[in-house]
């Protein structure tokens, strides 16, 4: 038979009210009555109902994921970060619920004014993005994945694209390239201002051009003809490109097989580098050297992260991961 409030009431010796009390904090009780009540749950093994928890904590044990949709093949890179997080989420006791509408904040907003949420993880930041601002005014407990403009106060994970760009720009530099082209995120991806696609390439691009290195950059869709119009722009720029780093994960492989078309063979005439995970650079022809960016750590890691805050621990005001290098054979000396 379940174990009741008047159970607990009758074995602490208090009332039924007194037990409420206690248990969602209304009214101040005394320690040593709280202390015969709690010990009383105790021996009772009585567990209050989820509303009487809550009310007690004013926790709700959500957590919300901000992750604007985007429709197409994006879906498939943005579906690591959220089996992540909610494996992560659940190892933390939270239960995670997904904003998906890219409406400026107006979710958020409506879920943070009803208190239905401990935190909130957000998600494709943008330089300059409304939904931070709004996060960092509320007092509403937050973590930002990446790393916009202003934080407001916000603390934020994102991937090491400074480390990255040096390693990039060393490796290269070490094999001899001095003219290295650079293929980022889709066109509609840099017009929204997409910090983590404008970081990656801004970084690689400064890092290039302070070790004399030559470069450029080209936008790309991801289709064959889009690949064929971007690769052609990067080498209307740089003729004698012998160097590709490519941040796009749904262009790759039409960008080899376009290469491969034109008679660049890789690595002997183009060292090809990819900013992907290691299961997608292993599917190219042939595999390429890639840097993997650990997407699925660094949504456990913002998760943890929230957690931590909801439960009053401290953390970092910015933790950076890391990209780790796998070296395949498409990379080798610059030609001549």
């Amino acid at each position: 038979m379940a174990v009741t409030i008047a159970d607990v009431a009758r074995q602490a010796g208090v009332s039924r009210s007194t037990v409420s009390y206690v248990l969602s904090g209304n009214r101040s009780i005394s320690a040593e009555t709280s202390q015969r009540v709690e010990q009383a749950i105790r021996e009772l093994g009585f567990t209050p109902h989820a509303g009487a928890r809550s009310i007690r904590t004013r926790r709700t044990g959500v957590i919300a994921m901000a992750l604007p949709m985007v429709h197409g093949p994006h879906n498939q890179v943005q579906m690591p970060y959220v089996w992540a997080a909610m494996t992560q989420a659940q190892e933390a006791g939270l239960k995670l619920l997904m904003l998906t509408a890219d409406d400026d904040g107006a979710a958020i907003r409506d879920v943070v004014a009803a208190s239905l949420v401990d935190g909130v993880m957000l998600m494709e930041v943008q330089e300059e993005d409304p939904r931070v601002a709004l996060l960092g005014e509320s007092g509403c407990t937050a973590v930002v994945v990446g790393s916009p403009d202003r934080a407001h106060g916000l603390p934020r994970v994102d991937f090491d694209f400074a480390t990255m760009a040096q390693e990039l720009a060393d490796h290269l530099l070490e094999l001899g390239h001095r003219a290295v082209g650079y293929l980022g995120q889709t066109p509609e991806v840099f017009e929204r201002r997409a910090a983590y696609a404008s970081h990656a390439r801004d970084e690689v691009l400064a890092a290039l051009d302070k070790r004399g290195q030559r470069s450029a950059w080209a936008s790309c869709d991801g289709s064959p003809a889009g690949v064929e119009q971007s690769l052609a722009a990067l080498l209307e720029q740089l003729p004698d490109m012998s160097g590709l780093i490519v941040y796009n994960e749904r262009a790759l492989r039409p960008a080899m097989d376009r290469l491969a078309a034109m008679g660049r063979r890789i690595p002997e005439d183009l060292s090809v580098i990819a900013l992907c995970t290691d299961e997608e650079a292993e599917r190219t022809t042939p595999p390429v050297t890639s840097l993997s960016l650990p997407a699925e750590e660094l949504a456990r890691l913002a998760v943890r992260s929230l957690a931590g805050m909801i439960a009053s621990r401290p953390v970092p005001a910015r933790q950076l991961l890391a990209p780790t290098w796998t070296e395949r054979a498409s990379t080798a000396p610059a030609p001549g």
